[in-house]
């Protein structure tokens, strides 16, 4: 068999996951809080080479030790670039942009009657919604209608007695609307520090969850997620983190992986048309 196919092939698989990756950063280019992903390539050939060690079991092999024929490049790793996006001015309260690290943790109550699903995002557009289950007081959610969580896991329930400011740490003062006293509210903004990014799957409306199948035997889902203390909260009321997309780069990268692909479509059909010389040539 021509291992021309074999190479073509790999590369058009691998080239149309980059155009997909890339089309789908350029497609969230105005998506508050989006993280642009990044499509890596894998070396067949090195692959194989790295493998060396277990020659010994590949009896009868016609090509020589230390050297095997590759067959072109494989789709890697899609890593997750978490890098700032720019800052954009609302004026709402209840916007919050996150200044660094960190994720807002997102609930939404278990359809299976366990604990709530948890899930993470930086899109920090969040509006109140009356809490059914006490009259008078207030959730914040998202977009998505998930609840956002405290410090300890819980939802963040506001009184609609009180004026709500949130500090830069995370804090939340309440100021007694008929009083005029103010108070620190036991509960904060249980903002995350994720560990290693690239554990993160995305789980489509702009939210992530940790990969539980990558984890390390015995490991969970809170080994990677550490609540950032008071100290490393910084956030900023009044604004959202707009996408890092950067779109003249995505719009490069778009079409150097178009051209990669019509080459590679291009030699896919020569080494058809080879080996159909081939055939003909042996009748």
């Amino acid at each position: 068999m021509n291992t021309s196919l074999f190479i073509s092939s790999g590369a058009l698989k691998t080239y149309q996951q980059k155009i997909d990756t890339t089309a789908n950063n350029v497609a969230n280019v105005n998506t508050t809080g989006f993280k642009r992903k990044e499509q890596t390539f894998s070396d067949v050939l090195t692959s194989q080479l790295n493998n060396q060690g277990r020659s010994s079991q590949e009896v009868g092999r016609l090509t020589p030790n230390g050297l095997r024929v590759g067959y072109g490049v494989r789709p890697g790793m899609t890593q997750l670039d978490v890098q700032q996006g720019q800052a954009i001015e609302t004026g709402n309260p209840f916007d919050l942009m996150i200044q660094g690290n960190g994720f807002f943790q997102i609930g939404y109550p278990s359809t299976t009657g366990g604990a709530d699903e948890v899930r993470y995002s930086r899109d920090g557009n969040f509006h109140l919604s009356a809490n059914p289950d006490n009259l008078g007081s207030y959730h914040l959610v998202n977009a998505n209608g998930g609840y956002l969580l405290d410090q300890n896991g819980a939802p963040l329930e506001l009184d609609g007695q009180s004026e709500v400011q949130i500090g830069t740490n995370g804090q939340i003062q309440l100021k007694d609307k008929t009083t005029g006293t103010t108070s620190i509210a036991a509960q904060r903004l249980g903002i995350v520090d994720i560990q290693n990014p690239h554990l993160l799957k995305s789980m489509g409306n702009n939210e992530f969850a940790i990969d539980e199948t990558v984890l390390p035997n015995g490991a969970t889902a809170a080994n990677f997620a550490r609540t950032m203390p008071l100290g490393e909260v910084q956030l900023s009321t009044g604004y959202l983190e707009g996408s890092n997309v950067d779109l003249t780069q995505e719009m490069t990268d778009l079409m150097t992986a178009q051209r990669s692909y019509q080459l590679n479509a291009r030699a896919l059909s020569y080494a058809d048309q080879m080996i159909g010389i081939a055939n003909n040539i042996m009748k």
